[in-house]
């Protein structure tokens, strides 16, 4: 493994568990038409600019949630609405941030994302008490 990919491992530990980390390099969805698409994000998203110094890790998953968000990227608000749960961000702070959008990029946009918020906040509580079960 090269440094930036090794560093941009470590840095994505902040935002998903150990074996999301280990998943996202084994196994990748777009392999057959982009294989090097996953290690392009790892090194350069993650080695690269996740882990410049000057904001923490909530901030961080912040701003990248309301990128994703502006841009419509549903599957991408998904997973940064998780990653942001696991970096530390609350559902307030989650709910909050995308409310502050409404005026800059309007109802719908918010309200998906806010729908998709839900989904990820209804799912974390499901896998507690499934965990809390076994």
């Amino acid at each position: 493994m090269n440094d930036r990919l090794t560093k941009g491992l470590e840095t994505i530990k902040q935002y998903v568990t150990e074996e999301e980390a280990a998943r996202m390099i084994e196994s990748d969805a777009l392999a057959d038409v982009a294989p090097d698409l996953r290690k392009m994000i790892i090194e350069f998203a993650y080695g690269d600019v996740y882990s410049r110094p000057g904001l923490d890790v909530k901030s961080r998953a912040l701003v990248v949630i309301t990128a994703v968000v502006t841009q419509g990227a549903t599957p991408q608000t998904k997973t940064h609405i998780q990653r942001g749960l696991h970096a530390g961000l609350t559902q307030t702070e989650l709910g909050e941030a995308l409310l502050q959008l409404v005026p800059y990029i309007g109802f719908p946009k918010v309200q998906n994302a806010l729908t998709i918020a839900q989904q990820v906040f209804a799912e974390k509580i499901m896998h507690k008490s499934k965990s809390k079960d076994s």
